[in-house]
Formats: structure tokens, C-alpha cells, sequence
């Protein structure tokens, strides 16, 4: 809502941007390497599980060095929406009334209240802090063991018959077999009830 006349609501600029557009509310100056301040005239409702978020614009942060502090909007926060904005710049940033200075970003939040625990239990990193995301990285090698597998395909799939390694030597039905046709290499060889023999890997 609008708390002066002056003021303008807030809008995007593309269909699919993130964010809405502030305006500021009067003329002002954020001294190079200082902040100010600025008034928006204009107070917002939030949606319950969000809140808001005040971001630099893109423009105004890579030509003049312009960031957003502070930025959070809690979503019971019904005051005026204020922009802090700092300049990084070597020269004092000038800004008439209506001009584009920050962006309001609307996120979910988990509203979870925090509680004290006597151990957090045991992760990669650790106490690990700046930096050390980069340092040493380990790679997994997960090594699975593969059983060998005989495999009697038939032209009905229902009458399949499937033995492992151990079955050879003790199983009627591959006691049947040539020797010779078991082997890892995944050979084929028809037999007398036009069935196909495959010995392999699963």
C-alpha cells in the first residue's frame, strides 16, 4: 500500500523476472564508500511462509558499486519498506525520486523454531571452514561383486531358465551342456529344443 502520494508501487520489468522493482521515494546521494538510507513510501503484505528479500539491481551493483544492506522484510512487518544502499564506488551515487534503486524478492522461509542438541554427528567437512570446500577432494568408488549368470532363453519367455556359476557341474539341465559353450564371454550356441545358451555376466 501507498503511505505518501508519491509513491510507487512495485513492479517488474519482464514477465518471468525474480524480482519487483523499489522506487525510491525522494531525491538522494550515497556518498562513495557510504551508505544511506533510503524511503520508498510504500508498505507491503507478504503471503504466510515467505518473506522478503531486498537485492541490489544488477546495473546499478556493476556500474557503480551499488549493494543492498540489511534486506530482509519478515512477512508481519507492515511498517515502510526502507532500502539501505551502500556504495562501494569511488564516486558519489545520485538518484532522483522514482528511480529503480533495489529489487524485492518474495521466498519461502521455514519457520522452525532452534534448539539446543549435545552432538551434531559426523559429516565429510566438519569443522572445515573458509576455503575448504576445494581442498582435497575425494572421490567414492562404490565396487559392486557381479554373480555369473546362465541363461536358457526360450522363445515363450515364461519357460526362461536362469543358473548361477555354482549350478554347473551339479544341475541336470546344464550337465546337458557342452562344456565348452559355458563360458564368461557371453557366447551363443543354439540346441536341439531351438532355445539359445547365453553365459554371461548380470
Amino acid at each position: 500500500m501507498k503511505l505518501s502520494d508519491n509513491a510507487i508501487i512495485p513492479t517488474k520489468g519482464l514477465r518471468f523476472a525474480a524480482g519487483h522493482d523499489i522506487y525510491a521515494l525522494t531525491d538522494g546521494l550515497v556518498p562513495a564508500k557510504g551508505q544511506t538510507m533510503v524511503e520508498t513510501g510504500i508498505a507491503i503484505g507478504l503471503p504466510e511462509g515467505t518473506y522478503g528479500r531486498l537485492a541490489a539491481r544488477s546495473g546499478m551493483a556493476s556500474k557503480m558499486g551499488i549493494a543492498v544492506g540489511g534486506g530482509v522484510i519478515d512477512t508481519d512487518y507492515t511498517g515502510e519498506v526502507k532500502v539501505i544502499l551502500r556504495n562501494h564506488g569511488q564516486a558519489d551515487c545520485v538518484f532522483k525520486a522514482g528511480d529503480r534503486i533495489a529489487q524485492l524478492i518474495v521466498e519461502k522461509v521455514a519457520n522452525a523454531d532452534a534448539m539446543e542438541v549435545d552432538d551434531l554427528g559426523i559429516t565429510e567437512r566438519g569443522k572445515m571452514g573458509f576455503g575448504s570446500s576445494h581442498v582435497n577432494p575425494k572421490r567414492f568408488i562404490t565396487a559392486k561383486e557381479e554373480t555369473t549368470k546362465i541363461c536358457f532363453l526360450h522363445t515363450d519367455r515364461s519357460k526362461n531358465e536362469f543358473f548361477s556359476a555354482a549350478d554347473i557341474g551339479y544341475h541336470p539341465r546344464l550337465m546337458k551342456e557342452n562344456r565348452n559353450v559355458i563360458k564368461p564371454s557371453c557366447q551363443c550356441s543354439p540346441d536341439a529344443n531351438n532355445e539359445r545358451f547365453i553365459s554371461g555376466q548380470n
